[in-house]
């Protein structure tokens, strides 16, 4: 039997059966009157050695013979409270709305309410339940019924539902907070803090910071365990073996930087596994005992693999880094897993923000905001982020809001571009808008021909607004240098490099003379990432992220690495082309 239950059948039984008297005048003869209470008591009995099909049986059957009206209450209640554990609910409820109908004057009509309320609860019916539990007096049952009200409230997860009961018991103290405590949880692995801003305001309630790693304590050691989970495809390091290179540029990386960590006294045992991209092997990998000792799982890359450690590393309160992911769903609801890139949404907020800071800095009058994406889940995604975004901080609706696909690109040119009459596009909210007063630019996409005609779009009509894109347009060179020249386009920029930094010429020999190769992207990653968090290891312990707060981190390789209360790293710098070269000009 639940526990709860066992709890409150001792505080609501225990009085019952003290207030009935062993010997009370049943206005019957003794003989009849021993007989009778001798079978309520032998009832009980079987009741409280939890036999309740039994139990049900015998005071069902003391209900049909004669009995006094001070008895029958009681009968009745534990006929009910039989027929409750025996899972029978609705005879159980029935046989309560009985009681209070045949027995309104009874001193355990609190009780009785209770009951009810705990059958409507378990019948869905919430309202019925709460109204119940607020006819309940009896300041000694406040914590069980607080303790009720705690157990379905929160099974409830529509936020609008819990705000409607609100609404109808607005001196229901333990609804706003149940609420309050769901959103601001929500917030933690969102990080979208606007409806716990509301709730504040709208009811007044306390501030509460919904915090998973209470109860873990971070440990200082004098030697760190490391695993790393890489598709390697070898038996032993035999970096010719791997099929696909970019791991083993990565894990040159995440060896350099560990020997650098040794020089400044903090020891990295790394434990290197082949998860050869399969989740039978890594299922393996993980049921070694010493995985569940490890102070830090770095990967795995591919998405068959990463839930797997994912969930081992939650379970196992073990912090868990992918070095290149800009996917979410691998942090969400774990508090001990963690992006060494920006998320996608994250990108989103940081191009919104741009666009806000340029909107008030100027003391835009009416800017005119477009958004052009392409048919990929992660253009739609950071493309709804923006616009979401946007709206809510300027109160109003984007003015064009274009998803872009092969079959439509050409059309759409030649519809903006001409002076024909304007046409109806599919997948835009607005028909008839002069594109010539397009004042802000948002392309979440790195498709080269959505990327091309956005841009050939704004050089064709002669506009200058501002643009913003992700580095990749640099790197896979989709702009040309009269581009980059004529329109003012800021360029999200996660991963870039300050070559002139003298740190980075010494990793670069390091690099070279360790691996007879020059380091590239993935191997700045490995050594970045690996010195990052070895370094918050060593300063912080086992759960360094307890310390974040707000900190922001001074990068070697890239300029900074930036948590907080976030699981996907925030600093994002922002490039701009300026006098035939790419310079840095906002950083977070």
């Amino acid at each position: 039997m639940n526990i709860y239950l066992r709890l409150i059948l001792f505080f609501l039984i225990y009085p019952l059966e003290h207030t009935a008297v062993a010997r009370p005048n049943l206005g019957m003869p003794d003989r009849h009157a021993k007989l009778l209470l001798a079978q309520y008591e032998a009832a009980k009995k079987v009741y409280k050695i939890e036999a309740y099909a039994e139990a049900k049986s015998l005071f069902d059957k003391l209900r049909t013979i004669q009995h006094p009206p001070s008895l029958s209450p009681y009968i009745h209640f534990y006929y009910g409270l039989a027929a409750y554990h025996n899972g029978e609910k609705a005879i159980a409820h029935q046989t309560f709305l009985d009681i209070q109908a045949k027995f309104p004057d009874w001193n355990k009509q609190n009780e009785i309410h209770y009951w009810c309320a705990q059958c409507s609860f378990e019948e869905g019916r919430v309202e019925e339940a709460l109204g119940g539990l607020a006819l309940i007096k009896d300041k000694h049952m406040a914590g069980s019924v607080l303790q009720l009200k705690k157990i379905f409230l929160k099974r409830i997860e529509d936020h609008g539902y819990l705000q409607e009961l609100i609404e109808k018991f607005p001196n229901d103290a333990i609804i706003k907070t149940i609420l309050h405590k769901k959103v601001a949880r929500e917030a933690y692995l969102t990080q979208d803090f606007s409806l716990i801003n509301q709730l504040k305001q709208k009811y007044n309630v306390a501030d509460y910071t919904y915090d998973p790693l209470k109860h873990v304590k971070s440990k200082h050691k004098t030697a760190y365990d490391v695993a790393v989970l890489l598709p390697l495809f070898v038996n032993e390091l035999d970096y010719e073996a791997c099929t696909d290179q970019f791991v083993i540029e990565l894990y040159q990386g995440i060896q350099l930087a560990i020997e650098r960590l040794a020089q400044d006294g903090i020891v990295i045992n790394l434990f290197t596994f082949d998860t050869k991209r399969s989740v039978e092997v890594t299922k393996a990998l993980l049921a070694q005992e010493a995985m569940v000792y490890m102070d830090l799982i770095i990967g795995p890359l591919y998405p068959d693999t990463i839930p797997l450690v994912a969930a081992f590393a939650k379970k196992h309160k073990i912090n868990l880094i992918n070095p290149i992911s800009d996917n979410s769903t691998i942090t969400h609801s774990n508090p001990f897993a963690f992006l060494f890139q920006p998320d996608l949404e994250t990108c989103a907020q940081r191009a919104a923000a741009l666009t806000l800071s340029d909107i008030y800095g100027k003391a835009t009058a009416e800017p005119c905001i477009g958004v052009f994406y392409g048919m990929e889940q992660k253009d739609i995604l950071q493309a709804t982020l923006y616009k979401h975004r946007i709206e809510e901080q300027l109160g109003k609706s984007i003015d064009l809001f274009v998803q872009l696909s092969d079959t439509t690109i050409k059309n759409f040119l030649q519809e903006n571009t001409n002076q024909e009459e304007e046409k109806n596009l599919e997948n835009t909210e607005q028909t008839h808008l002069d594109l010539t007063n397009l004042t802000h630019i948002y392309v979440p996409s790195q498709d080269e021909l959505v990327v091309s005609s956005v841009i050939s779009l704004c050089l064709k009509l002669g506009i200058k607004p501002q643009i913003i894109g992700h580095e990749q347009w640099i790197k896979k060179e989709i702009l040309n240098i009269y581009q980059l020249q004529r329109l003012p386009i800021l360029f999200l920029s996660p991963n870039y490099i300050d070559y002139n930094r003298p740190a980075l010429s010494i990793f670069r020999k390091n690099f070279f003379e360790k691996n007879a190769t020059k380091p590239n992207e993935k191997s700045y990653i490995g050594y970045e990432m690996m010195l990052f968090f070895g370094r918050m290891l060593g300063d912080y312990g086992t759960y360094f992220q307890k310390k974040w707060e707000n900190m922001h981190y001074s990068g070697v390789i890239f300029q900074g690495v930036s948590y907080g209360k976030h699981h996907a790293n925030q600093h994002i710098p922002v490039l701009r082309f300026e006098k035939d070269k790419f310079v840095c000009v906002s950083v977070n």
